[in-house]
């Protein structure tokens, strides 16, 4: 749920609350003594878990094991024993599948031990919606020529009752210019979510980090920077794909073309012919006047016959004995 300027004046209340419901309800267990708290408590949400983690004030205190309890402000019930916490060595607990509201006020226990032997024993009351903190998620960068692929890691599945309405921000850090980027999120935070932040400067370097958003500044967490240099020769998949079927495409249509051509000069529909000497040509030219005016003659004679066109090549040795052929063409 969006956390709200206003809920904050509940703050000052808890306490007030907790003392009128339980003279309400008969609560039969005592109430804590919060003036001698001798524990610093922190209730957060990472990956979508809620962890309540504490430490102790007077350091010189060694607590050989914990037990964590816990009751609930609006009913009239005992304490109950955390299980994964009813004797634990660790100074964090995880508390999903035990506060499962975040419309409740939750009120904890903590007692340390020595042995068999109780060092202390410190307590706090919680309101998810106020007190919980949100811990950025995981995440990857993958960068390529002029955009940075964000994949954002979600669990799988998240309880539904921790379904926070919450704005996730990815921020983009180049130059000392920041930008940030509010994606938005279709359904449920589950499973992997990618955002492409585009049209940025090849060969640069760019820092991204992801955190959500919220009321009070000082309560963001924001997540360790991930940079990469995008390289000239970083291209994408498509880019890479488009290159390989432009190369394809030229030597297609390179291989069509040449075969046209062969296939042209084999039926005999291009004629190569090689450059002859002056002399030769024009005597060529007087002889091939002759069998012009010979066959317009023919032509007329047979105007029932359909017109034939021939084509031919004439070809020439590359070594011509010009003096020969001048000779036999005088004859």
């Amino acid at each position: 749920m969006l956390l709200s300027q206003n809920a904050f004046i509940v703050r000052p209340l808890n306490l007030f609350l907790m003392v009128c419901i339980s003279l309400v309800f008969g609560i039969s267990h005592d109430l804590p003594d919060y003036t001698s708290e001798s524990c610093t408590f922190k209730i957060s949400l990472q990956n979508f878990r809620s962890i309540l983690s504490w430490e102790l004030k007077n350091h010189s205190i060694v607590a050989t094991h914990y037990k964590l309890l816990y009751t609930i402000m609006s009913k009239p019930e005992d304490w109950k024993i955390v299980k994964n916490c009813a004797n634990t060595t660790r100074s964090f607990c995880d508390l999903t599948d035990e506060w499962r509201s975040t419309h409740e006020a939750y009120v904890t226990l903590l007692e340390g031990f020595s042995g068999n032997t109780t060092l202390f024993n410190c307590s706090r009351n919680f309101w998810l919606d106020i007190d919980m903190s949100f811990e950025p998620p995981e995440f990857e960068i993958v960068g390529f020529t002029n955009h940075i692929n964000v994949i954002v890691k979600f669990p799988s599945i998240v309880e539904e009752e921790l379904q926070f309405d919450l704005s996730l921000v990815i921020e983009e850090q180049s130059e000392g210019i920041v930008k940030k980027h509010k994606p938005t999120v279709k359904g449920n935070m589950s499973g992997n979510f990618t955002y492409i932040i585009d049209k940025l400067i090849p060969n640069t370097n760019y820092c991204v980090s992801v955190y959500f958003e919220h009321n009070d500044e000082q309560a963001v967490i924001k997540s360790p920077l991930k940079c990469t240099l995008l390289q000239p020769g970083q291209e994408s998949e498509s880019a890479e794909s488009a290159k390989v079927g432009g190369i394809i495409t030229v030597f297609l249509i390179a291989l069509v073309l040449i075969s046209t051509i062969v296939t042209l000069k084999w039926i005999g529909y291009i004629c190569l012919r090689n450059s002859l000497p002056k002399v030769l040509r024009q005597s060529l030219a007087k002889g091939w006047s002759a069998v012009a005016i010979h066959r317009r003659n023919h032509n007329a004679l047979q105007s029932e016959t359909p017109e034939l066109k021939q084509s031919f090549c004439l070809s020439f040795p590359s070594s011509w004995n010009y003096k020969r052929a001048s000779l036999s063409l005088s004859d």
